[in-house]
């Protein structure tokens, strides 16, 4: 069985009840389960009145879905036999959608990714790796503050809202798990036309993170450091900084000044 299909089912009952609250949800509103493997927290979702559509990438627990929650509950669920990645979320209609999932560990971050860029959610409730749930909520300065942390921030807003232990699945894996809650920005904070200049930047500041960003943005992009310096002088910025201690809208204006 390849990564994509590797799961750990949760079987702690605190933990259910707790992501299946934080969603929430009540009559009426929609809700995308992704990944409900054995349907534990689906029978929650749905019990709140919810209509639950569910995407699943396993056949065979896709197909067992709707009698793992009953009958009765199934009537509100739709299941989808899809990779949630290769899946058109246009098909969904337009939302809002609560989304919720148990993320596989391996493909968490993309997931994610794909989500951020989907205007029809409004509020997600996601579990992660704790490492990448850390790097998610990840606060200006710290050193798991990057390229994830910056991604978020330019569409969502997040915040961890439980640690679960990794005896909390079954099998039991090497690491532990976060719940993190996200609601998105409408607009985004980030334009569409100034995304190609803000992650270019970014993305080769973050490369050499210990070391001042002017150098190195200087270097990588044929500037002269005196424009360069300029640029964060102009962004509010100390010419020393490094790239995990600039605001999301420092690297804004930076994008602007510098690859306009």
């Amino acid at each position: 069985m390849g990564a994509r299909l590797s799961q750990h089912f949760l079987r702690d009952e605190g933990a259910r009840d707790g992501v299946a609250g934080l969603a929430n949800a009540g009559p009426g509103d929609r809700i995308l389960e992704i990944g409900p493997g054995r349907g534990a927290l689906t029978g929650r979702l749905l019990a709140t009145g919810a209509q639950v559509t569910a995407i699943e990438l396993d056949e065979i627990i896709a197909g067992k879905l709707p009698g793992m929650v009953g009958p009765d509950a199934a009537k509100s669920l739709k299941t989808i036999n899809e990779d949630f990645l290769r899946f058109d979320l246009r098909e969904l209609g337009p939302g809002p959608w609560i989304v919720v999932g148990n993320l596989p560990y391996a493909v968490g971050t993309p997931i994610l990714q794909k989500l951020l860029t989907w205007n029809q959610w409004s509020r997600a409730v996601l579990m992660f790796q704790l490492e990448v749930g850390e790097r998610i909520v990840a606060k200006l300065g710290g050193a798991d503050y990057g390229l994830l942390s910056l991604s978020v921030l330019a569409r969502a807003d997040a915040e961890m809202a439980f640690e679960v232990p990794r005896t909390a699945f079954m099998p039991i894996p090497n690491v532990d798990s976060a719940v993190v809650v996200l609601t998105r920005a409408d607009p985004p904070r980030l334009p569409a036309g100034e995304e190609k200049a803000f992650w270019r930047l970014a993305k080769i500041a973050f490369s050499q993170r210990r070391k001042m960003a002017a150098g190195v943005l200087s270097k990588a992009i044929g500037k002269p450091r005196a424009e360069v310096d300029a640029a964060f002088a102009a962004a509010g910025l100390d010419i020393a900084v490094r790239p995990e201690e600039i605001p999301f809208d420092a690297w804004r204006a930076l994008a602007r000044a510098l690859c306009p």
